[in-house]
Formats: structure tokens, C-alpha cells, sequence
């Protein structure tokens, strides 16, 4: 089965409409294998469906997510990065001092998450999170200096 008709399905089975700007977005998606921003799903797209326009990507970026298809997250650059959802969750440690990032244990924040529920009966959705701070060898040059 090909990338376009599994995409298809995929719209059709969660009654969203079949139009060649969604089958751009998710087309892009899931090629992507890295986190990518709304600017960059649009760049990669917009040869795909020629009348795609950023509202669209947004739009559409959003519907995936609620849909559990797509994550979001704020990796500290200034814009939301999206990522097609694996089937294992994955977390990140940023770095604000030289922008690193560390991918993170799922089961570390899934603990986390029982956590809040016990402690404070809040219901986390640990998906896609991203943590930042300072790594070590960031910690370790400015003792250095």
C-alpha cells in the first residue's frame, strides 16, 4: 500500500475530508523522520498542493494532533515542532545554553505521571515532552571558568 492511499484511509477513517493539501501535510509528516516546524511542513508542501496556504498547515497540524496522530512540543527554538507519533513515546532534554538535546526514557516521565495523579488526582498525557535546562558539559564549563 502506498504512503498517499494509507493516507487516505487515514483521513477517511477519522472523518476528515480528502483534499491535496492534507495529503501534503501528512505526506511531508511522515517522511520527515525528525521534528519539524509549521514553516517547514509548509515549505516542504506547498510544491505538492500549489494552492496550500499556512492557515491550512495550521489548521491541519492541529486536527492531527487532537487526533493523537501527531505530536507537538515546544523544543525552545520559538515555534511548536510536530513529529508523525511513533509507536513509543519519546521525550527530550533541551539545553538552553548550546541547544543539545537528549532523548529521554518514556518510562521516566510515565512515572512521573502517576505521580501527579496520586498526588494531586491530575491526569497527565506524557506524549511528547520536552525539558529545559542545562546539560553537564554546559554545568561543567561555567564551574570551569
Amino acid at each position: 500500500m502506498t504512503c498517499t492511499t494509507e493516507s487516505e484511509l487515514l483521513l477517511r477513517s477519522n472523518d476528515l475530508r480528502v483534499t491535496r493539501q492534507r495529503l501534503a501535510v501528512l505526506k511531508v509528516l511522515r517522511h520527515a523522520n525528525q521534528h519539524i516546524t509549521a514553516t517547514d511542513v509548509y515549505a516542504r508542501a506547498k510544491d505538492e498542493a500549489a494552492d496550500l496556504n499556512t492557515s491550512t498547515v495550521y489548521r491541519t497540524l492541529t486536527q492531527l494532533r487532537d487526533l493523537g496522530l501527531v505530536s507537538q512540543t515546544d523544543l525552545g527554538g520559538g515555534e511548536r515542532t510536530y513529529a508523525w507519533r511513533s509507536e513509543r513515546p519519546h521525550h527530550h532534554l533541551v539545553c538552553t545554553s548550546c541547544g543539545r538535546m537528549t532523548e529521554l526514557a518514556h518510562d521516566l516521565l510515565a512515572d512521573f505521571a502517576d505521580q501527579l495523579q496520586r498526588d494531586f488526582a491530575f491526569e497527565a498525557h506524557p506524549d511528547h515532552w520536552a525539558i529545559h535546562g542545562r546539560c553537564r558539559d554546559c554545568i561543567a564549563g561555567e564551574r570551569g571558568s
